[in-house]
Parts: C-alpha cells; sequence; structure tokens
C-alpha cells in the first residue's frame, strides 16, 4: 500500500523499526502523518513519547480481532502440546484460560483488555480497523467513541485478476498451521467424514503453510488414515489458488483474512465459518462463497459436498468471486487511505 500511495498521490513514506528515540525522528520529519500498526510491542511507546507533538495527524492501525486473546485453544492440541513439551508455558496458560473462562463471565476478561484497547482514545487521531462490524467489537471491550473509527479493507496481493476459469478437483487450505486460531484441525475432520463417500475419490485436498502444529496435523492424518491430502509446506500459494476449485477456512477468529482475497481473485470459491464480523463483508452466502454458522460441521460437509457435486455452481460462483474481489483492487484501497488522510 505504500508504494500505491507513493506513485498514485505522490506521498513519501518512511518505515520506523525503532532504531532512534521516536520523538527525535518524527521531529526530524516535520509536519507529517503518523500510522502506527497495532498491537505492537512499539505502539504504546510511540503513542506516549508523541502525544504532544505538534504538526502531526496520528492513525492507530489494528489490523486484528479486538479479544483474539480470549480465544481458547482446543482440548486435544493442549494435550498434545503438553505431551510434547511444544510451548508448554504458553499451552498452560491456555489450559488455565478455558478454566478460567468455564467459570468467569467474558466481561471480566474484557476488563482486563480495556487499558490495552483504550490505549489510542486520545492519543490518535483515527482508529482504522479492518471492517465495520469490527468497531463493535471493539468498542465492546474497551467503550469509546465510534467516530474516531475508520474501517479501511485490505488490498489485493496479486497484480492480476484471474480470468482462466479452468481449475481441477482440488480444494485448498492456505494458512498459518496454528490450531489456536486457524482451527485445521476442523478442516481435517471435515475431510476425513468426506472422503468416506467414493464419489469424491478423485478430489484432492492441499494444505499450504508451515506451523506450531503440523506435526499434530500430520499424526492426524496417519493415525486416522484420511485419504487424499497433502501438506506441500511453505509455497507460493498463488499457483494453488489458480488450480484448485475451492478454498476452505474454519478459523474461530480473523481480521479481514488476505487468503480468501486471493482465494476470490483466482476464482477459487471460499467456504467459511461465519465466525468473524468481516466474513460478510467478503462474501455473500451462495453468490461468491458460502458461510456456515460457526462450528455447524454437519452444515460445511453438506455445503462442500454440494459444491464439489456441481461443476455449474462452482463456476457461476467462481466468476462472481472475481468480480467481486475487485472492490479490494490495491486503486480502490489506496483511494480510501488518501480520503483519510485528507480528513
Amino acid at each position: 500500500m505504500s508504494e500505491a500511495l507513493r506513485k498514485i498521490y505522490g506521498y513519501s513514506v518512511y518505515s520506523y523499526y525503532g532504531q532512534e528515540d521516536f520523538r527525535n525522528y518524527i521531529q526530524k520529519l516535520g509536519s507529517c502523518i503518523v500510522i502506527i500498526q497495532s498491537p505492537s510491542k512499539l505502539a504504546p511507546k510511540i503513542l506516549l513519547s508523541i502525544r504532544d507533538v505538534e504538526h502531526i495527524k496520528t492513525i492507530n492501525v489494528f489490523h486484528g480481532t479486538p479479544g483474539y486473546e480470549l480465544v481458547p485453544l482446543e482440548r486435544e492440541i493442549i494435550s498434545y502440546h503438553l505431551r510434547h513439551n511444544i510451548e508448554r508455558k504458553w499451552t498452560v496458560k491456555q489450559l488455565l484460560l478455558q478454566i478460567g473462562m468455564s467459570i468467569l463471565p467474558k466481561k471480566f476478561y474484557y476488563h482486563i483488555l480495556r487499558k490495552k484497547y483504550a490505549l489510542p482514545y486520545g492519543k490518535a487521531d483515527k482508529i482504522v480497523v479492518l471492517s465495520k462490524g469490527i468497531i463493535d467489537q471493539y468498542l465492546s471491550i474497551a467503550p469509546g467513541s465510534r467516530e474516531q473509527f475508520v474501517a479501511i479493507p485490505n488490498a489485493l496481493s496479486f497484480n492480476h485478476i484471474e480470468h482462466d476459469l479452468s481449475k481441477c478437483k482440488e480444494v485448498l487450505v492456505v494458512a498459518r498451521l496454528d490450531d489456536w486460531h486457524k482451527r485445521i484441525l476442523e478442516i481435517l475432520k471435515i475431510w476425513d467424514t468426506l472422503q468416506k463417500d467414493a464419489s469424491f475419490a478423485e478430489w484432492t485436498l492441499r494444505i499450504v503453510g508451515d506451523g506450531l502444529d503440523k506435526a499434530y496435523y500430520e499424526d492426524f492424518v496417519r493415525r486416522e488414515k484420511v485419504a487424499n491430502i497433502t501438506f506441500e509446506g511453505l509455497q507460493n500459494p498463488l499457483p494453488y489458488y489458480q488450480r484448485a476449485s475451492i478454498f476452505l477456512m474454519t478459523s474461530a477468529c480473523e481480521g479481514l483474512p488476505m487468503t480468501i482475497l486471493e482465494a476470490q481473485q483466482c476464482g477459487c470459491v471460499p467456504i467459511l465459518y461465519d465466525s468473524f464480523a468481516s466474513a460478510k463483508d467478503v462474501v455473500t452466502d451462495g453468490e461468491n462463497g458460502i458461510l456456515i454458522p460457526y462450528r455447524d460441521r454437519t452444515a460445511y460437509i453438506a455445503a462442500l459436498q454440494r459444491l464439489m457435486s456441481d461443476s455449474d455452481l462452482r463456476k457461476r460462483m467462481s466468476e462472481a468471486c472475481i468480480k467481486s474481489s475487485e472492490r479490494y483492487s490495491v486503486e480502490n484501497v489506496a483511494a480510501k487511505w488518501n480520503e483519510l488522510f485528507s480528513l
């Protein structure tokens, strides 16, 4: 996005990585717009250091899901981590969080998080989130002024819009293989059930990515003898999007996932749980993807079976994906940033 702002609107863009005192750094630049990415270790320090500096506009960018810290790790993953000494300290914290949240209301934990999320109030001119729905989530944790928020989505990753709709019988996952938020184990269980139907034997599930829980997923596939699945590792995902017909996501929470935009840009139809605020922004159910009520595995399997069985439906939805992805072009998103800078 910084490159687009340079080329299209002529902005000078600088990056700060803690190389010197930020107050001194920003005073050397003079009048400017400061964009701070949160949550990050530098964000609180930067916000506090420039709160009384004149001739600057401060924009705090939050590209996650408010309250993501409270998403519990699945019990079977916790058990595996503890047995194999994987991130043991963090895993124990997750176990204690699960126990605590079964006893105490979520509002108790929101109160603990409030100070962190309220930090930009009074110190940032605007707070940018990825979706209008995320504003409500943010305010439920840290009540503040709705007028301080602006929703600007991510832009498309690839420079081209796909027009070749010749697809393979492939289903795709592109993700960090970390079950805390991504819930890839859920996809493996869905695929295991579906593969018991011989009519889908020609289809393959490809998983692109790496992460903390890859070994667990591979062990699950071996143990349960899940058919027609390959772990591709870290790869350039573009060729996989171009080949695959269907994209799967079962995340417990997301901001606005780049992988859904990438899939749609390549005509790869997404099926996802309606588990995060921006899901309805990106996917219009039944048109450019399919939204499933969170944790309704039966409905998810039925939707995947229907899409795999109907080539005409896949083609129609694939075309709609490509058309809808144009909303997220670099030019369109850059225009939203330019409008914000002009306020």
